[in-house]
């Protein structure tokens, strides 16, 4: 029961996903997003990538260029120590003890979801995002507020 339940709660998350990528102007009526990850539902495994937080996708997309802990704490203006909290919990996430681990499982499928797939899973960033990164950097508020900030950027 309870698996029958995370499945239909990550189709919705899809659904509200790939919403959001539309309405935010990131795709159009010709582009919605086509979910490569949907095989995975018919094999009765969700994926890897659906499981992280847009902010652990962030911080996968460093690892996989070799970023280490000094530069994800940089790039997300945390402490060295929350950046290794962050590689644990991708770790955590996808079964796995070492960031060669993290690459060997979530390559693969990584590399084969398309770039709209993608966005709809993260809420939005691109899988180039890491490779094109540049300041000031458009998708911040992506990963960098946290979800239950109700500060107005007026009161900021």
């Amino acid at each position: 029961m309870q698996n029958q339940l995370d499945r239909i709660e990550w189709k919705l998350d899809q659904l509200l996903a790939a919403l959001a990528v539309n309405s935010s102007g990131l795709g159009g009526r010709e582009s919605a997003p086509r979910l490569k990850v949907e095989r995975h539902l018919a094999e009765g495994d969700d994926g890897y990538l659906v499981k992280l937080t847009t902010k652990q996708h962030a911080a996968l997309q460093m690892l996989m260029r070799g970023a280490d802990n000094k530069e994800i704490a940089d790039r997300f203006g945390v402490t060295d120590n929350t950046a290794k909290v962050h590689v644990r919990a991708i770790a955590k996430k996808i079964g796995v003890n070492t960031r060669a681990q993290i690459m060997h499982r979530i390559w693969r499928e990584f590399d084969e979801i398309d770039e709209n797939g993608y966005m709809a899973i993260t809420g939005g960033l691109p899988k180039d995002w890491d490779a094109n990164y540049a300041e000031p950097d458009p998708f911040w508020r992506l990963y960098g507020e946290k979800r239950n900030d109700t500060t107005s950027d007026a009161e900021k």
